[in-house]
């Protein structure tokens, strides 16, 4: 793994992505109560982007399939409740899994030194 820089902490905010590529990697940066978070910008269902999922209550939502995903842990809230964002009836959920089982979403260890923020990638 590779620590590489990220950004600066008044870059990062509570309730927003910044949005980076580190390394390679694909990350979303974020705080959650206060905690700086780093996330892989792709959800592991279908691998499409989370950058423009909502986040509430330390989580963060697919806006393709409503997947949720606990920020600061990766692990998985809810698993394709939804199509494009509306939400869809409990007997359809297994459909929209298309046979893939709940995953957690990639974590990314996070360090700040002074002003500056840190993610190994």
């Amino acid at each position: 793994m590779d620590r590489i820089f990220a950004a600066n902490l008044d870059e990062i905010e509570e309730g927003a992505f910044l949005n980076k590529t580190l390394g390679g990697a694909k990350v979303l940066l974020t705080k959650v109560n206060g905690q700086i978070c780093a996330v892989e910008n792709r959800c592991p269902h279908l691998g499409l982007p989370l950058g423009k999922g909502e986040i509430c209550d330390g989580a963060v939502t697919c806006p393709f399939h409503g997947s949720s995903f606990n920020l600061l842990t990766g692990e998985n809230v809810d698993w394709t409740n939804a199509f494009f964002g509306m939400p869809m009836p409990g007997w359809t959920h297994k459909l929209i899994a298309l046979g893939k089982a709940p995953k957690a979403l990639n974590t990314f260890k996070v360090e700040c030194e002074g002003e500056q923020v840190f993610v190994n990638v």
